[in-house]
């Protein structure tokens, strides 16, 4: 996750609010500082994505009452994530190649 944008994003799909995304991710973030130490590490990202993905669904499963819980809540939530995590990839995939080529 790296900028505001991405926040707005996982809020716009999840429905939550970006304060509350905020909070979930600063949550995330030291959890997965604490189990993978260095932020620019792959490992740390892979952490990063996973808890939030984690605390993203949970969070929308308790706003939901049972009998209202349709596929498509959770899959608004889930296409957040995967744009998220789609972006990064792409922006360590041309930092890796840019680094390559010099």
């Amino acid at each position: 996750m790296h900028n505001k944008t991405t926040l707005q994003v996982l809020a716009a799909a999840s429905g939550l609010g970006d304060e509350r995304i905020q909070e979930l991710w600063e949550g995330a973030d030291m959890y997965a500082r604490a189990q993978a130490g260095n932020p620019d590490s792959p490992r740390y990202q892979q952490v990063l994505h996973e808890r939030m993905a984690a605390m993203v669904e949970r969070e929308v499963a308790k706003r939901q009452p049972a009998r209202e819980q349709a596929p498509w809540v959770m899959a608004d939530a889930h296409l957040g994530q995967i744009e998220v995590s789609l972006s990064d990839a792409l922006k360590a995939f041309g930092s890796r190649a840019q680094h390559v080529m010099h």
